[in-house]
């Protein structure tokens, strides 16, 4: 099988190159070309490693095969999870490179999901006004989307990823081989965002996901496409529109309720897969409602969730979590998309055409939420903000 490659804008020369091998199998003759294609873009420069406690022995490996070219100037280890990705924690790893004195020619080279792309390329990007950052993304999640098109940030306490800054990575260096011992919980946190990308571009992968679904964790020979061709879908969209000017805002499709669910919830509590997937099916309803989506797409894509194991309701306790609509109300409005005018909702027309929707009525929000949710969340609800 050949390797997968794709150009973006660069940040620091004429582009950003992103590369899938297809290595399903993670052994010495992988690690080994690892380090040749990391060796160019770290010769003779002083490197900051950022990795998580799971991912800290791979960051290890990976590193082993710079030793000849490059001196590792300091390794930044974050607890593994989403309460990591947090201004608090960026703050800690920018002393680190600070106390390290590494220097502005030199590179941050992040190894994990992405919880570390997202921190280490918003440190890259802040650390003396920017230094040279690349990607090694290490789950479902990191490869297809964390990892690809530039945008870093942390999570406030008032909502996920609202401190952050488009700053592409030199390389994106990606490979099934590193998906094999992730657990199942790991790939639906990713799965989300393979069903958005199926959802919002006429690529083939829509027919891909209908004509199969491979099981989570296995078949990786299978999956090698659906990463390749849900990479394809996200790095076309950033070549169009880096900085979210406006085609770009298709990739936020399931994202707007999706992201509001992960802050009132609690990170940990719902996985960034399984609140997308929640926030497609509110998405897909007010698609139909407003735009006449036929209703079988997000009776294919409930196919699509149930079959990966993943929820197509809230459980009780989570539901109790969003049950006050001011309180839900106000994450919304704090959603990256939100303008002067109010909020702005990526919808479909059909599968494969996105559309950016404003004026959303308050109450056709609310007949979605509580008709794909479940009952619990109309019981106790608080003022009818924005209604």
């Amino acid at each position: 099988m050949e390797e997968y490659r794709w150009s973006l804008p660069g940040q620091f020369g004429p582009r950003t190159e992103v590369r899938l091998l297809p290595d399903t199998v993670l052994d010495a003759r992988l690690e080994a070309r690892l380090g040749e294609i990391l060796a160019p873009y770290c010769q003779g420069r002083p490197v900051a490693v950022v990795a998580d406690t799971h991912t800290l022995p791979m960051a290890e490996r990976v590193t082993a095969g710079l030793a000849a070219v490059a001196e590792v100037r300091t390794t930044a280890v974050i607890p593994a999870g989403e309460p990591s990705k947090t201004w608090a924690q960026a703050g800690e790893v920018l002393r680190q490179l600070a106390r390290a004195a590494l220097p502005r020619d030199g590179v941050v080279l992040a190894v994990g999901g992405g919880v570390v792309t997202d921190l280490a390329g918003f440190v890259a990007a802040t650390y003396l006004r920017g230094v040279r950052w690349v990607a090694v993304p290490t789950t479902l999640l990191a490869q297809v989307d964390a990892a690809v098109g530039g945008k870093t940030a942390v999570d406030l306490p008032e909502g996920k990823n609202l401190a952050g800054a488009f700053f592409l990575p030199e390389l994106v260096l990606a490979a099934p081989a590193w998906l094999a011992t992730l657990p199942v919980a790991e790939w639906r946190s990713g799965l989300g965002e393979v069903v958005k990308s199926a959802l919002i571009a006429k690529s083939g992968l829509w027919n891909t996901l209908r004509a199969g679904l491979p099981e989570p964790g296995r078949e990786l020979e299978r999956w090698t496409p659906i990463i390749a061709g849900t990479i394809a879908v996200k790095a076309a969209v950033v070549a169009a529109d880096p900085h979210e000017g406006g085609p770009r805002m298709a990739l936020n499709f399931g994202h707007t309720l999706g992201h509001a669910l992960e802050t009132l919830i609690g990170y940990g509590r719902i996985s960034h897969g399984e609140a997308v997937g929640l926030g497609s099916l509110v998405a897909l309803y007010l698609s139909e409602q407003l735009w006449g989506l036929d209703p079988a797409v997000q009776a294919e894509v409930r196919h699509w969730l149930q079959a990966w194991g993943m929820p197509v309701r809230l459980d009780p306790a989570q539901a109790a979590a969003v049950a006050d609509r001011a309180a839900l109300a106000a994450v919304l409005n704090r959603d990256k998309k939100a303008r002067a005018f109010g909020l702005q909702w990526t919808l479909l027309r059909a599968a494969g055409e996105p559309v950016i929707s404003r004026d959303v009525p308050w109450e056709l929000v609310w007949e979605a939420v509580e008709t794909i949710l479940p009952a619990e969340t109309a019981a106790g609800r608080g003022k009818e903000a924005g209604a």
